[in-house]
């Protein structure tokens, strides 16, 4: 992690023995109106988290930007990419966070 984030972001990295570098962010408070959850929860800092803590521990531990846009194109082909058609019933929302989800708990991918 260079320390090259978006200012104001308020996400924080920090490097896990078995998964690599890890971001997180501050959570909101609990009893916080649920309008200012939701905003919290669709905030480019969560999002972002999200996807970084997607990624495979290989992608990111490479120095080099262009290697690393490199496999993260590979690791990107590996996801299933099904945009919803109407009147058809979807396996999930297809977006990456959902179908590496699928993944990690033994969901298969059903043509």
């Amino acid at each position: 992690c260079n320390g090259a984030t978006p200012k104001g972001t308020l996400i924080r990295f920090f490097l896990n023995g078995r998964l690599g570098v890890r971001a997180i962010v501050s959570s909101h408070k609990s009893k916080a109106q649920e309008s200012w959850k939701t905003k919290y929860h669709n905030s480019f800092a969560v999002k972002a988290t999200l996807l970084w803590n997607t990624l495979p521990k290989f992608v990111y531990s490479i120095g080099d930007l262009k290697q690393i846009k490199a496999l993260l194109g590979q690791s990107l082909d590996q996801i299933p990419d099904y945009p919803p058609v109407s009147e058809c019933t979807s396996q999930n929302a297809n977006s990456i966070m959902e179908w590496v989800l699928e993944r990690r708990v033994g969901g298969g991918i059903c043509d």
